[in-house]
């Protein structure tokens, strides 16, 4: 409490030097009384209920007496000092810390009085005037007090409920993010569910017309490589070379589709990694050479999986063909194959194409989405890598900037088998 809020306070109350005296000359006289004076208190407290269950406690009780027996003497000072006024702060945030209500200690501070008074009629009997300047002092040093102890008391309880209406605030706060990330979730889950609806009805029509779609291809790829043998020139080759590829697409995204569409029950063997991995790469040898790819091959000897060979190995393949369509001018893919510890089997296929932006690595997965220009991807061969992760409990993960390539992480539990050497991947 600041002194000079002290000062306007005492200067309200009348509590001047003569009152102050008054009531340092009742020192004698509270020293000589203490001990029956709170005792007397105490009486008075048992009297009522609410009191009597918080002295119920020996350890309490003690205490109060003590604080009691303190208070009344230091009536008798009169200080107004800082350790006076800090304990008359002190006195109200007990109060309710304990729970005691203002009602209760308003009427403690009637008490001393009542009991205070006929002691100071006692020992002034022969002097109505300072009797009369006794008790007056004495009424407002003990309004003094009895204020300050109700403003610490009040001042503590607001504190209290600042603190509370903090952690509501903080609380309601958190509920509305919740409530956000919620709703959040809630329209990718509606996304994603329309995206399946839309996919079935692809898978629909994919297998009412991929056989009449491939047999046509089958015809006019047979046809292409039958012409080029018999074309001279290299720029009818280069064309010949053209449609084949366009037919290899078309045919890779037919059975991209199919692969949808028509999901198949799993076969759960042991398999060997590095030979899947050896295969799918071998399929692709010719691609490779024709766009000016590269394959570095890392592989350690690593433990068997328990899965379905020919759903991983279409898993490395859309992961194999992807990179070559990011690299139009030829460059660099590099496969790993390692070990983690107990957890599994870990596969890393990495190119140095054009790279994915940032903004665009979390919708890679999703069903039709792609990053390759109109008419050059169908947007579900990541969707099929993803979900043949999924059904052989693993996981995938990517790692891109613009211009720095690409690489994909995918993780498998390994079987209970011992590590193979790669070199017996073909044996």
């Amino acid at each position: 409490m600041p002194k000079e809020d002290t000062a306007q306070r005492l200067a309200f109350l009348g509590l001047g030097d003569e009152e102050q005296s008054y009531l340092r000359a009742l020192k004698p006289l509270l020293e000589r009384h203490a001990e029956a004076l709170v005792a007397a208190f105490y009486r008075h407290l048992l009297s009522f209920q609410r009191t009597r269950e918080l002295l119920r406690d020996p350890g309490v009780k003690e205490r109060l007496l003590h604080k009691q027996r303190d208070y009344l003497l230091s009536l008798g000072t009169a200080s107004y000092d800082d350790e006076f006024l800090a304990d008359r702060l002190a006195i109200g945030e007990t109060h309710e810390r304990i729970g005691l209500e203002p009602r209760w200690y308003l009427g403690a501070y009637a008490i001393y009085f009542s009991i205070l008074a006929p002691a100071v009629m006692e020992t002034y009997r022969s002097e109505p005037h300072r009797v009369e300047r006794t008790l007056s002092a004495l009424v407002k040093q003990l309004l003094f007090d009895a204020a300050v102890a109700m403003e610490a008391y009040i001042g503590r309880h607001d504190r209290e409920l600042e603190y509370l209406n903090r952690e509501l605030a903080a609380a309601g706060r958190h509920l509305a993010q919740e409530f956000e990330d919620q709703r959040a979730e809630l329209r990718q889950t509606e996304r994603r569910a329309r995206a399946a609806e839309d996919l079935a009805s692809v898978a629909t029509l994919v297998a009412g017309l991929a056989h009449e779609v491939g047999t046509p291809m089958g015809v006019i790829q047979g046809h292409a490589e039958l012409l080029e043998s018999s074309v001279s020139d290299e720029r009818g080759r280069w064309r010949l070379r053209t449609i084949r590829e366009q037919i290899d697409r078309i045919s890779r995204l037919i059975q991209t589709l199919l692969s949808a569409a028509r999901p198949r029950e799993p076969v759960r063997i042991p398999v060997s990694m590095a030979a899947i991995l050896e295969n799918s790469l071998s399929f692709l040898a010719e691609k490779f050479d024709r766009r000016g790819i590269e394959v570095e091959r890392r592989f350690a000897p690593v433990p068997e999986i328990r899965g379905d060979s020919e759903k991983l190995q279409q898993l490395f393949l859309n992961l194999l063909l992807n990179a070559v369509d990011a690299m139009p001018q030829g460059g660099m893919i590099m496969v790993s194959l390692g070990t983690l510890g107990d957890a599994g089997v870990e596969v890393r296929v990495r190119d140095s194409g054009v790279g994915i932006p940032q903004d665009q690595l979390s919708q890679i997965f999703q069903p039709f989405y792609t990053t390759k220009e109109a008419g050059q991807g169908s947007g579900l061969g990541l969707v099929v890598v993803r979900a043949i992760v999924d059904d052989h409990e693993g996981q995938i993960e990517v790692a891109s900037e613009p211009g720095e390539g690409a690489e994909f992480r995918i993780r498998f539990p390994a079987s209970s088998g011992q590590p193979r050497d790669p070199g017996e991947a073909g044996r």
